[in-house]
């Protein structure tokens, strides 16, 4: 897991008006970042890259609230991919996001359970 904070609730914070519209956001995204994640994974297996693509469409919708700027990025270049390249290519940058994602949901989790 990486070392450094992938959280960021900075945007989340703007957004929600209200600490329970900010715990309903965080369970919200903690669920979506699970779910997704494991879809996308399916669809890897299973060469369906509209699964995949979809996913990470939901997935980049909600970084910008949750994550740093930096993994936010790099989730919005993975869908560019996904849209663009075949699965050969977006596999390997999913891939290679994982350990960060799982990082960042640790984190959503812990959060969550503070809130």
């Amino acid at each position: 897991m990486p070392t450094n904070s992938l959280l960021d609730l900075t945007r989340a914070k703007e957004f929600a008006f209200e600490a329970d519209q900010l715990r309903e956001l965080v369970m919200t995204f903690e669920q979506s970042l699970s779910q997704e994640m494991g879809i996308i994974r399916a669809g890897l297996a299973n060469a369906d890259p509209l699964k995949v693509s979809h996913s990470l469409h939901v997935l980049k919708g909600f970084m910008p609230l949750f994550a740093t700027p930096t993994l936010a990025q790099a989730m919005t270049e993975l869908y560019q991919t996904s849209r663009d390249m075949p699965l050969e290519v977006t596999g390997p940058v999913f891939t290679a996001l994982v350990p960060s994602l799982e990082g960042l949901l640790v984190e959503v989790r812990s959060c969550h359970s503070a809130l």
